[in-house]
């Protein structure tokens, strides 16, 4: 998307040098870690984008695996014992998108196709203990911004759970998703002005 950047340091997005929320930032506040020991929080933070990382990596075919900590070499085996026994193709990895009319971002992790759907889809990679309700509207807000910036289908929607050498795959299909981030897009601009 032309005009759109993002500061990884900061976690903002901009476009045409106009801060726009982030999807993840919008959700934050529904995502049931509010409990959670926040040192935790942060360290597990740490170690998603790491996760997050090989898996970008490995999925555009540059990961040097000896750069590779053992427990976030496990994920990555959890992730492609996932493709080979889901037939999922990437396409495109870590894909940021804007959406034109909202005025929000974001950065959704995989498009591609299964091998026996030949449907787009769009996969989000989840690195906790279980999949958070977040994913659902999360994952909803970054297909509703493709598909209205490349004027295509919004693509099925699926999460993958990866721990050491394992996955679940979760269909995200509930047809409320986009408007419950739409309501929270809403109250996070009322509360920040953003």
């Amino acid at each position: 998307m032309t005009g759109l950047t993002f500061d990884p340091a900061l976690h903002e997005y901009h476009h045409d040098r106009i801060k726009v929320p982030g999807v993840t930032t919008v959700l934050q506040p529904w995502n049931g870690l509010e409990h959670c020991d926040p040192d935790q929080l942060a360290m597990l933070a740490e170690f998603g984008t790491h996760v997050h990382e090989a898996v970008d990596m490995y999925n555009k075919g540059i990961l040097n695996h000896a750069s590779l900590t053992p427990a976030v070499e496990s994920y990555l085996a959890g992730w492609i014992k996932f493709e080979v026994e889901s037939g999922f193709v990437v396409t495109q990895s870590e894909v940021r998108v804007y959406h034109p009319k909202m005025g929000y971002a974001g950065t959704l992790d995989s498009l591609g196709y299964f091998t026996h759907k030949k449907t787009m889809s769009l996969v989000d990679v989840k690195t906790g203990l279980t999949i958070p309700k977040s994913v659902g509207p999360q994952t909803a807000a970054y297909g509703e911004a493709y598909a209205k910036e490349h004027r295509v289908r919004r693509p099925m929607r699926y999460c993958v759970l990866l721990g050491p050498g394992m996955y679940k795959l979760e269909a995200l299909v509930n047809v409320t998703d986009f408007d419950v981030f739409k309501a929270a897009l809403t109250i996070h601009r009322w509360a920040t002005g953003e």
